[in-house]
């Protein structure tokens, strides 16, 4: 038993509750292509943090009836969970590279061939001799593949993961990769250790201490970066639909001027509350939308006069630093009525230095959606309402005899 704090047996229980409540969450990463990876690699953790509890290990060995049974399943499990960290590093470098025909196959190839051989040196060794805490006779030829393998898959893990953590630009990304990178790497001293004390008749008992906390620092880091980049696709998703959400009152309000632009009947309140998928294709729509009707509002009832005023307005009436945007509001909110009124169309031609400034990619959304929301509290301040409502008196003085 490794003198350990209570808080390690402690963390280690929350990180694999977080990992198991993570890993069926994401069942639908399954049929994604590109998510699939991080759920294989989660599903190996699990599996060998079930494989080494006692019951799970009497069980099997009762089940087959042959010694250490339990432990060559546990060595199994592990090998493909080093398989799995490397094949995650290799897809996630394919994502933006090539990668030659060799390092795609690799990450099964070995794990294949440590399997065959593990199976094989387990078959020829007498049972005392399997899983000791040194290697004698044949088990001594596990031990030298199995330090050899772990060094392969740690390396060309770590090498990948450190080369694209380093410049990952989400930020949640960055620290899941590099958490996998450090903890990758943390596999290498684990493996020194380990054949230090296989092969070194008279090692130190401290080593099984450090070998316990490199493997415990692998465990932990590998599931909080495993975990991490699992549900950064549902916290991005549920960031747009939070943001769609914000921009619904200026979307309706716009919408409702401009009826013509409807192709479809807007959906009802709990309807698109409860529309969760393509989450980022809903706002971008949304966003269009709302920059279709200004644009309809600009092209229709806008004049060279009104958007005068409205600067002239804003310099006047808006905060300092914000006239653009209170004249552009002020334009809308002006045109808006007169939409909404029925008013005839000017189609004048004009300049598009009042219209919203665009930000239409995915990388600039936010700011987008901030850029929009500022626009709908301005639309509904008291400032915009009095300069909608005395460009209509003065029009409706111009217009009556």
């Amino acid at each position: 038993m490794h003198d350990v704090p209570h808080w390690v047996e402690t963390l280690r229980g929350v990180i694999l509750l977080v990992v198991w409540a993570v890993l069926v969450l994401r069942v639908p990463a399954l049929w994604r292509p590109r998510q699939r990876p991080v759920w294989i690699v989660l599903l190996a953790l699990v599996t060998g943090s079930v494989m080494i509890q006692a019951p799970v290990a009497e069980w099997i060995d009762g089940v087959t009836g042959v010694a250490k049974a339990s432990e060559l399943a546990v060595a199994l499990v592990a090998l493909t969970d080093f398989a799995a960290v490397w094949w995650f590093a290799v897809v996630l470098h394919m994502a933006g590279h090539s990668a030659p025909a060799w390092l795609r196959r690799a990450p099964v190839v070995c794990a294949a061939a440590m399997a065959v051989l593990a199976v094989a040196f387990f078959i020829v060794t007498p049972a005392p001799d399997r899983f000791g805490e040194q290697a004698h006779g044949w088990w001594l030829g596990y031990a030298a593949v199995w330090i050899l393998y772990g060094a392969i898959t740690a390396v060309g893990a770590a090498a990948i993961l450190w080369r694209h953590g380093i410049t990952m630009r989400s930020p949640v990304l960055r620290i899941s990769v590099l958490a996998l990178a450090i903890g990758t790497s943390a596999e290498l001293p684990y493996l020194a250790v380990r054949a230090v004390r296989w092969f070194t008749p008279e090692a130190p008992p401290a080593l099984a201490l450090v070998g316990f906390w490199c493997s415990f620092a692998r465990f932990v880091l590998v599931a909080l970066g495993c975990s991490l980049a699992a549900v950064e696709p549902l916290r991005r998703a549920f960031l747009y639909w939070y943001r769609r959400q914000r921009l619904r009152g200026l979307w309706l309000l716009l919408r409702q001027a401009t009826p013509e632009l409807v192709v479809t009947p807007p959906r009802s309140r709990v309807s698109d509350l409860l529309t969760f998928e393509n989450a980022w294709e809903q706002l971008h729509q949304r966003v269009i939308d709302i920059r279709d009707s200004i644009a309809l509002l600009h092209d229709g009832w806008a004049s060279p006069q009104l958007s005068r005023q409205a600067s002239e307005y804003a310099a006047e009436a808006g905060p300092r630093g914000r006239e653009r945007l209170v004249a552009t509001a002020c334009w809308i909110e002006a045109t808006r009525r007169d939409a909404a009124a029925g008013a005839p169309k000017l189609h004048h031609e004009l300049d598009k230095d009042l219209l919203p400034e665009v930000h239409a990619s995915e990388s600039t959304v936010h700011r987008e959606t901030r850029h929009l929301l500022r626009l709908h509290r301005v639309l509904r301040s008291r400032t915009v309402d009095a300069f909608a409502e005395g460009v209509r008196q003065g029009t409706s003085a111009d217009t009556t005899p």
